[in-house]
């Protein structure tokens, strides 16, 4: 009996060990995943290891036959995608070793097909991009309509996105979704605000560090925005940093690492032959962006002034590294890495729509400050030439008028004159905030403090003299008059003014929370808290007055 036992051991060894006719040297097929895009659909086969491909292209038919492949039975083997370029994708097995991948797809579409090899945890991958040249062209021709318009432009690149999720979160949060929710926060703050906002990508699809670029070059953008989350093995890491380019390499250790991490974006979301990114002379590069970095530099220390407001910071000062996704030589440029998706308590924030929020708004009034809105040619000051000597005191008010047009709501002249709502309503009788009509002159309340005067000294800039003071470029040249940020000289005299006081009022009714209470007022939940010495958002209670901050 032993010797049977013994000897059925040795068959079944033996035969584990033979290879089954047909499947020496077959590569299996992992997985099928797919994203859209606006101009473009890309499929993405896993494959267990590296294999050949034949295309052939028939019609409204792509079939694509890769070679020692075996399809499992375990993954689906037709996808209904009802995408304007691809409407199916069905995988067939071949005799003789190999599988067949058919796309239906629309007529006159474009085609890409390579292959990317392992990396990080990644498997070998069969790339498919079917492209919508006449949506692209679409596409590329209405963003240079904008760029001719000569308005304030700021485009917003959520990175990452589709195939490339960036950094992932303990709780399995992905980078490339809470960036995304972030930069359409932003994009509704700037739109409302009066700029011409735009995103590099609007869902989850991946986009090229190139094309990046592409995108804002052609809106004319005069600002670009990379925003992030950072990522690190500590549990303890945390913080926001500001970063800009640097043509000659990063100013930390930190920087570094974090430049070589998100310049791999192309190769892990899968980017064919784009690694120059069309910059074939340093020197001429270094010449055109050096005027560029100081002013992404300038534009950096603001943002980190009013990130602080929202966030612990990481660095205190603009760090700098060679990020392909920054260099735009005549764009003023900076990626944001908001906070740190592997700290547990960021993960939550940056899950937290309501800190997303505030993150947008922070990031919205760095741009106020930087990139000022000219102003309206129709605002007429009651009062319009202002002794050096004269100073307000605290609550005094002056007056300006605002005649409306169409397309205005309270909220935006509310937001363009550094006002709310509700003093908007108090000052001209109003009793909804929908009933304003074209051409009705509205009463802006303009609180105007005491004010300080500070001599212009050698290497002043008004950048630096907004931070010194702990007010804004534009809140500097309005009360000195100034019509542009570049004309200040050695020896002039600038009026400071002061912070203004918290002196408007709100009872919480029902159905409030913090977070619609700031959007209504034009600040952040934190200043909120800040003022009414909130130590939860959640313990609001009606009938609480609460006090809202100018910001």
């Amino acid at each position: 009996m032993k010797r049977i036992l013994r000897l059925a051991f040795f068959l079944t060894l033996l035969c584990m060990t033979i290879p089954c006719p047909g499947a020496f040297g077959s590569v299996g097929i992992l997985n099928v995943r797919h994203w859209t895009a606006p101009d473009h659909t890309r499929v993405v086969l896993d494959v267990g290891g590296e294999t050949s491909f034949k295309v052939v292209r028939e019609g409204s038919r792509i079939f694509i036959d890769l070679k020692d492949a075996v399809l499992p039975s375990e993954i689906p083997h037709e996808y209904d995608l009802d995408k304007p370029s691809v409407k199916k994708v069905i995988l067939t097995s071949l005799p003789k070793r190999g599988v067949r991948v058919e796309l239906r797809v629309a007529d006159n579409v474009g085609l890409k097909v390579f292959k990317l090899g392992k990396i990080l945890k990644k498997p070998h991958r069969i790339v498919i991009d079917v492209m919508l040249p006449d949506i692209k062209k679409k596409e590329s021709e209405e963003r240079k309509k904008v760029k001719i318009l000569e308005k304030k432009v700021v485009v917003i690149d959520p990175g990452h996105g589709g195939e490339d999720p960036g950094a992932v979160g303990r709780r399995g949060t992905y980078e490339k979704d809470v960036v995304l929710d972030i930069a359409k926060k932003l994009r509704r703050i700037l739109k409302k605000r009066g700029y011409e906002a735009f995103l590099t990508r609007k869902g989850d699809y991946y986009i090229s560090l190139k094309n990046r670029g592409r995108i804002a070059r052609e809106y004319g953008a005069d600002i670009f925005i990379s925003i992030h989350a950072d990522a690190s093995r500590s549990r303890g890491a945390r913080g926001t940093s500001v970063y800009c380019l640097s043509t000659r390499g990063a100013s930390s250790e930190a920087a570094k690492l974090l430049a070589k991490s998100e310049n791999l974006s192309d190769i892990i979301g899968g980017s064919l032959n784009e690694h120059n990114n069309g910059e074939s002379d340093p020197i001429t590069l270094n010449m055109l962006q050096t005027e560029t970095i100081n002013r992404s530099r300038a534009f950096g220390g603001i943002a980190l002034k009013k990130i602080k407001q929202v966030n612990h910071l990481k660095f205190s000062r603009v760090q700098e590294a060679p990020f392909r996704v920054l260099k735009l030589p005549d764009i003023t440029s900076l990626l944001v890495e908001t906070a740190y998706i592997t700290n547990p308590r960021e993960e939550l924030m940056l899950r937290s729509p309501s800190c997303q929020t505030d993150i947008a708004w922070a990031i919205a009034y760095a741009v106020d400050s930087f990139l000022p809105l000219p102003y309206a040619a129709d605002r007429i000051w009651c009062k319009e030439v202002l002794s050096p000597k004269t100073s307000f005191p605290a609550g005094e008010t002056i007056s300006t008028t605002y005649k409306v047009k169409r397309g205005d709501i309270l909220e935006s002249i509310a937001v363009r004159h550094g006002t709310t709502i509700r003093a908007l309503m108090k000052a001209n009788n109003i009793k909804s905030k929908n009933r304003i009509y074209v051409g009705q002159k509205l009463k802006i309340p303009a609180k105007y403090p005491a004010t300080s005067v500070y001599v212009v000294k050698r290497g002043d800039i008004l950048e630096s003299i907004a931070t010194r003071h702990g007010t804004t470029i534009r809140t500097l040249m309005k009360a000195n008059r100034i019509k542009s940020k570049n004309r200040i000289y050695v020896g002039q005299k600038l009026k400071i003014p002061s912070k203004y006081p918290a002196t408007s009022i709100y009872v919480v009714k029902r159905g409030d929370n913090l977070e619609s209470i700031a959007g209504k007022y034009g600040t952040t939940i934190r200043a909120l808290m800040k003022v009414n010495n909130l130590r939860s958002r959640n313990r609001i209670y009606v009938g609480q007055k609460l006090k809202i901050p100018y910001v």
